[in-house]
């Protein structure tokens, strides 16, 4: 039985001066007791009770390569003897911008921003000054972010109808009053949304693989489907990948996918565990900034650090074969997740693609929306997910799988060793 002894000391400490007792409030109820971590390694981490772990939830995406790189030690070490942040240009952050150009397919600029929350708000203001309408449609389980204007759940009465709710308290209704949801992987209902607002719909954003919620796919030619329908609208199009970009493909999305939104979003892994957010598209949508229609402003963009551990990460990931190892061990990993549970007599489907994927239990078909993945048995789940933890696996909560650059094979039979082991148990 995994003990967290000293973490769960560390967490009644933490709760007296520390609201939650954590810094996120996703971090709180992970484990039966926030695990807390001394150091990490490659895709170990060691926390404060001497456990040695696999780490499949690279920080939540971030870790792509890992923990104490070697190539990022060393681009953050030599930047950090020349200076943290300037507040100021540097020759770094245009060597970063034009090496996103060169790998982006589509891709012409970019702004720099500091988290994919951040990323999400400039790419929202982009649109609206750029069409000059107000209305923004997401979707259901699609995450971008924690600001109020973005953060919102459908009508539980009618989930087709765009009108949109709070998620939490502290949300007053005027803040997301031109937020419309709609389910995902439906074309039609968009359609519908289209005509009802038509001319009011600034931009459709839009996860083009639905990460945050369940790592459902998209269906064959739905995510074209929704930038020809913001073409034909006068709309922008939005890929969040704050995910999926730098994971599925060098070029995320857009090269994995081969399409062509008008704006996408990236963070967590452009940086490799450094905070870094970017929006890029082409040339000309970035015209609303240049003739001050609107403004993008923030006093860390372009952080030294950031660029440099943003540049570092993207030449590691560069190198031949190294998206290909990653999803071959994301599929030997599925296929052994699914194999262990037909011989335990288990139900389990997993879905994703490349290096992130989710693992679903007492489904009898693939997820492809949100409200899909609400009926898979979440408690068999966290079972599994504790038994793996008593095996050394360390695993997101909600049956995300992120794999990195430095997973080796290892890693790989250790963990196939104990997702039998663990499939046994529950």
């Amino acid at each position: 039985m995994f003990q967290a002894n000293q973490s769960s000391a560390l967490y009644d400490r933490a709760c007296k001066t520390l609201a939650q007792g954590v810094s996120s409030g996703l971090r709180r109820h992970v484990t039966p007791v926030p695990l807390y971590f001394d150091h990490a390694n490659g895709p170990y981490y060691y926390d404060v009770d001497g456990h040695e772990l696999i780490d499949y939830t690279l920080a939540w995406g971030p870790l792509i390569l890992g923990s104490n790189h070697p190539t990022l030690n060393e681009a953050i070490s030599k930047q950090l003897t020349k200076g943290y942040t300037y507040g100021a240009q540097h020759e770094a952050e245009i060597n970063l911008c034009e090496l996103l150009v060169e790998i982006l397919p589509g891709v012409e600029q970019v702004i720099l921003s500091n988290t994919g929350s951040e990323a999400a708000q400039a790419a929202v203001r982009i649109a609206r000054a750029t069409t000059g309408r107000d209305k923004v449609l997401r979707f259901t389980g699609h995450y971008h972010g924690w600001f109020n204007n973005i953060l919102v759940a459908p009508n539980d009465q009618d989930p087709t109808s765009g009108q949109a709710a709070s998620v939490c308290g502290g949300q007053p209704t005027t803040e997301f009053a031109d937020t419309l949801i709609l389910p995902w992987n439906d074309i039609a209902v968009v359609k519908k949304l289209f005509e009802r607002y038509e001319g009011q719909i600034a931009c459709v954003i839009t996860e083009p693989l639905l990460a945050n919620g369940g790592c459902c796919e998209p269906q064959d030619g739905y995510l074209q489907s929704l930038i020809d329908l913001c073409h034909k609208h006068g709309a922008i199009s939005i890929f969040d990948e704050v995910i999926t970009g730098f994971r599925l493909a060098l070029g995320g999305a857009r090269e994995y996918f081969q399409l062509n939104p008008d704006l996408t979003i990236y963070a967590k892994a452009i940086a490799g565990g450094f905070p870094m957010g970017a929006v890029a598209g082409r040339a000309e949508i970035f015209d609303c900034l240049r003739d001050g229609r609107t403004l993008h402003m923030g006093t860390y963009n372009g952080n030294c650090l950031s660029v440099a551990a943003a540049t570092a990460t993207i030449g590691v990931l560069r190198k031949l074969g190294t998206f290909e190892r990653m999803h071959e061990y994301g599929r030997t990993l599925r296929s052994a997740i699914e194999s262990a549970a037909t011989r335990h007599k288990q139900q389990v489907i997993t879905c994703g693609a490349g290096s992130v994927f989710s693992v679903h239990f007492g489904l009898d078909s693939t997820p492809q929306t949100f409200s899909a993945t609400l009926k898979a048995d979440k408690d068999t789940y966290l079972g599994f997910k504790s038994a793996l933890l008593d095996h050394g696996i360390h695993t997101v909560h909600d049956g995300r799988w992120y794999i990195s650059a430095v997973h080796s094979k290892k890693e790989l039979e250790k963990t196939i060793n104990a997702i039998d082991k663990s499939m046994a148990v529950i």
